[in-house]
């Protein structure tokens, strides 16, 4: 993490274990075995071609005007960004294989391509700049190969919210442009498919796909549990009380950064207690930031301190993430001295 100095040893970074997941994404229809219903209406084909119609190699500013051009509606811009994706788009094989943090968007839109993080900060940064609301959603997907228990000790998938016309919608870019397949000699290729029940979409079916991590953001006023989602079984899971969503994002956006990433954090691990990364890379990480942007005075360092205790509790069993959060508070602890 560039800026801020510190002269406590070995804090200065912060973990990106978040950033960096990789998934297996064979075939995105297959995953769930149930076909969505596309929220791209037929009627709403002219629109999406607008966006495929627009150049692929374009700056930021040129991309923003022309949606806005083709966009009437918060509705119609985003359709006319999703044909543009469509069109020009692609996952990035390479990194997915390897991993990696998320790009700055004008690199992702300068090789228009990309895995999870990069599609979502794209998208993202077009939206700001078209005013649209939108947050970034970190969530569960399900793996190919994989138990669904053991994809969901972390999280290990990003997409976008849009707030269209006063309402929540999910919209997965990376998902809707097409898949990760396998080529006659066994070699990973992305394969080019149009995926629209990706795009303005939500329910039960999208979640039985994609589930957040913070409950709040299946935008439901009757939440799934996680256990059936691990079981794959929504439709006859046992739903929670009333949960008034609307709100409770609300007051969450309004909240500042650190306070956002923490109640996050005890959100999901409250949802689901078997990811304890999501607390200890996030507390770790707050810590480092109070350390590198702030002065290092006993107010700043003691309560940097109870963060790396509480990012403690929770990795005991997370190799390298644990070393980190010793090292960290043992030098905090001796400053405190």
């Amino acid at each position: 993490m560039a800026g801020g100095n510190t002269d406590v040893k070995g804090v200065r970074e912060m973990i990106g274990v978040r950033a960096s997941v990789k998934w297996l994404l064979t075939a995105v229809a297959v995953l769930s075995g149930v076909s969505l219903a596309a929220q791209v209406l037929p009627g709403e084909e002219g629109i999406l071609e607008r966006g495929r119609r627009l150049p692929g190699e374009v700056s930021v500013e040129a991309l923003v005007d022309s949606v806005a051009r083709w966009g009437r509606t918060e509705r119609e811009k985003v359709i006319v960004l999703a044909g543009w994706f469509r069109e020009y788009m692609a996952i990035d094989v390479g990194k997915f294989l390897t991993g990696g943090p998320d790009g700055d968007y004008r690199d992702v839109l300068k090789e228009r391509k990309g895995i999870c993080g990069d599609f979502t900060g794209l998208f993202g940064e077009l939206c700001n700049r078209l005013g649209i609301e939108n947050e970034r959603v970190e969530g569960y997907v399900v793996e190919d190969g994989r138990e669904r228990g053991e994809t969901c000790l972390r999280t290990n998938h990003v997409w976008n919210a849009v707030r269209v016309a006063g309402e929540w919608w999910h919209v997965d870019m990376m998902w809707a442009v097409g898949a990760l397949g396998r080529d006659a000699g066994g070699e990973w290729m992305f394969k080019r498919h149009w995926n629209p029940e990706y795009v303005l979409t939500r329910g039960e079916q999208f979640l039985t796909t994609h589930m957040p991590a913070d409950p709040a953001w299946q935008l439901t006023d009757r939440p799934y549990p996680m256990d059936a989602f691990i079981e794959g079984n929504l439709a006859d899971g046992e739903r929670g009380d009333y949960y008034n969503y609307m709100d409770s994002i609300t007051v969450f956006r309004r909240l500042p950064r650190d306070e956002r990433q923490m109640l996050f954090a005890r959100r999901a691990n409250r949802f689901n207690p078997r990811n304890k990364e999501v607390m200890a890379v996030t507390y770790y990480n707050e810590a480092v930031f109070l350390l590198n942007y702030n002065r290092k005075t006993r107010a700043v360092l003691n309560r940097a301190r109870e963060y790396f205790r509480i990012a403690k509790e929770y990795a005991r069993d997370l190799p390298g993430v644990k070393e980190s959060i010793d090292e960290g508070l043992r030098n905090v602890e001796a400053l405190i001295k």
